[in-house]
């Protein structure tokens, strides 16, 4: 297999199975081959045959290399009869689902060969003439291919690539990434005002559905973008600066964009090396748990403890609960951490003197599976802890799945008699909506919303509100981050029945014993 740089003409090996042949490439008539849309046979000057085919070739607006598979038999031997329709059987596997099987979308390879052409034209201009990479994919895409099939998926795939390359401007790059990530480069000289234009418009494509065979399919995009060379002076710096602000665009839910940033960039290199350690850090007996108490307000007694999933990792110390919750959601681990969290927090409650709430946060990630009801009885019988003494939390600023696969699982965890609560409310985007749907039994005020007692009226008027809407619903309202006498006044004045915060007690680790006092 060999590339061909669209600059040059200059053909390099990338594989091969078998001996190598490039010394014996000779006079090798690529631009033919080029030309050419089916399997074409050569003879070189050594009376070597070869058979070749594109596999890859980007489209005619696009400065990237082709790539040919070229098969050969050395002097004396002949190929295969059938080698011709096996390269063109192989070519049409490996084409652009958007129909033009001469205009193969670029790959990872040549996106990054794309990127370094378009730092060499841009450092050839004036000293602020920059460009603009945007990385972006299809929010959910693994729930649409298990719901409605990969040949679906892969339809609404290509109607986003149609829908893209008619926005692009002349001298643009349009590539993939793999794993339904892409990449768009702006032309060499575009300013970040014109990037972030065309950035915009690619996040509205998703104004109109997708129609497939009678059935509309909404969807969204995810976009992380940055600067060359404000945002990084190499291929590597801005894939890995652009990829650091999808990661934040994901974050935020779907649908959202973000611009690349020093910090975001830093902690995302943080996190790519946490990953190794991070799946190793139940099994070495790193993590642990530290309990925050939670006080009802009108008693002052407290009532329940959080569990706080805490990791100390070797040779670096404790590390940021954000920061490694974050990367095992982005890694994929975020079930693991969640079943050593749930099974060590019931197990230590169980052993409690007496009976108050163990409040435990689960990523929400487990309800489109339906395996969470599955995997709290199965821990509640295997540590005798009684389910009414069991609080199971989720953030309201993670994506909860579709509707009905959401309430139906929540509704069999609530069956076990275990307690449901909606954390972080305030944070995110839909939460009215998930308190007229889903059978809560609390929410979680966000210390966004405490901290913001006393400074203005409006915070006040705000904070009232939600809990008389609370009250109204017959959920009770749990306030988190209370550091201060007035805002502890105002909760208990307006009906807020527990809260949480450094004015009531810090996270405490390995408490075996809780005290029924605020600390």
């Amino acid at each position: 297999m060999l590339t061909i740089s669209a600059s040059n003409a200059t053909p390099t090996e990338i594989a091969q199975w078998g001996p190598a042949f490039s010394a014996h490439i000779g006079n090798f008539p690529f631009s033919e081959l080029m030309r050419s849309s089916s399997a074409t046979n050569f003879r070189t000057e050594d009376d070597h045959t070869i058979c070749g085919v594109v596999i890859a070739q980007p489209a005619q607006h696009q400065r990237a290399s082709t790539t040919c598979l070229l098969v050969f038999a050395p002097s004396g031997t002949e190929l295969n009869p059938d080698i011709n329709a096996v390269l063109e059987d192989i070519a049409a596997l490996t084409r652009d689902p958007v129909g033009n099987p001469m205009a193969v979308m670029p790959n990872r390879l040549q996106s990054m060969e794309a990127i370094q052409s378009h730092i060499d034209r841009t450092k050839g201009l004036t000293k602020r003439a920059s460009f603009g990479l945007i990385r972006f994919n299809l929010d959910h895409l693994s729930f649409i291919n298990e719901r409605y099939g990969w040949d679906t998926a892969d339809l609404m795939l290509e109607e986003i690539i149609r829908r893209i390359e008619k926005l692009l401007p002349q001298e643009s790059f349009f590539g993939s990434m793999g794993g339904g990530n892409f990449a768009v480069l702006t032309p060499p000289g575009h300013t970040l005002v014109t990037t972030r234009s065309l950035m915009t418009s690619i996040l509205r494509i998703s104004d109109t559905p997708i129609s497939l065979a009678s059935t509309s399919f909404p969807f969204s995009l995810s976009v992380g973008w940055s600067m060359f060379p404000e945002d990084g002076k190499s291929v590597e710096e801005l894939l890995t600066a652009a990829k650091a602000a999808l990661a934040e665009a994901q974050r935020a839910g779907g649908g959202h964009e973000r611009r690349a940033s020093s910090e975001t960039t830093r902690l995302h290199i943080l996190s790519s090396s946490l990953e190794q350690d991070l799946a190793l850090a139940a099994e070495q007996d790193a993590l642990f748990l530290k309990w925050m108490p939670i006080v009802d307000t009108a008693s002052q007694r407290v009532v329940a403890h959080e569990a706080l999933l805490r990791w100390n990792r070797p040779n670096h110390g404790e590390v940021s609960p954000e920061l490694f919750i974050r990367c095992a959601e982005e890694a994929g681990m975020v079930e693991v951490l969640d079943t050593w969290s749930l099974r060590h927090a019931c197990k230590a409650a169980a052993k409690w003197e007496s009976p108050y709430r163990v409040c435990v946060n689960i990523s929400p990630v487990w309800l489109a599976s339906e395996r969470l009801s599955k995997l709290i009885a199965e821990i509640l019988q295997e540590t005798g802890l009684s389910p009414d003494r069991l609080q199971i939390e989720m953030s309201e600023s993670r994506f909860f799945g579709p509707e009905d696969i959401t309430f139906r699982e929540l509704a069999r965890v609530r069956a076990l008699g275990v307690r449901l609560a909606l954390d972080d409310f305030g944070s995110g985007h839909s939460s009215l909506e998930r308190l007229r749907f889903y059978p809560l039994d609390q929410i979680k005020l966000d210390r966004g919303f405490i901290k913001g007692l006393g400074e203005n009226d409006r915070a006040n008027e705000v904070m009232s509100a939600v809990l008389a809407l609370a009250r109204a619903l017959n959920i009770t309202t749990c306030a988190k981050g209370v550091e201060t006498e007035y805002q502890m006044a105002f909760l208990d004045a307006y009906g807020c029945e527990e809260v949480q915060g450094y004015l009531l007690g810090s996270p405490v680790r390995d408490q075996t014993q809780p005290t029924s006092q605020p600390i």
